[in-house]
């Protein structure tokens, strides 16, 4: 890998780190939905970065009127 393929991915890699740091510390609001006008709802969704040990947890907003959830089981890692 050439020096400025590396640099560019260091690059990519603190402006993905900035962007996860913003997103789990920004306060929930509520917004509507563009298609239907519906309050969104917000599920919590983790994020990592491979080879990092610090892992994000932010809220993705979704339609519950557009995009229904299927019922789903609860996960449990051991």
């Amino acid at each position: 890998m050439r020096n400025s393929d590396i640099e560019r991915n260091s690059e990519l890699v603190e402006s993905l780190k900035q962007f996860f740091n913003a997103q789990s510390t920004a306060a929930p609001r509520t917004s509507l939905c563009a298609k239907c006008g519906s309050i969104l709802r917000y599920l919590p969704t983790q994020f990592w970065l491979e080879g990092d040990e610090k892992g994000w947890n932010i809220r993705l907003p979704y339609c519950p009127d557009c995009h229904p959830l299927p019922v789903t089981k609860e996960t449990f890692v051991a």
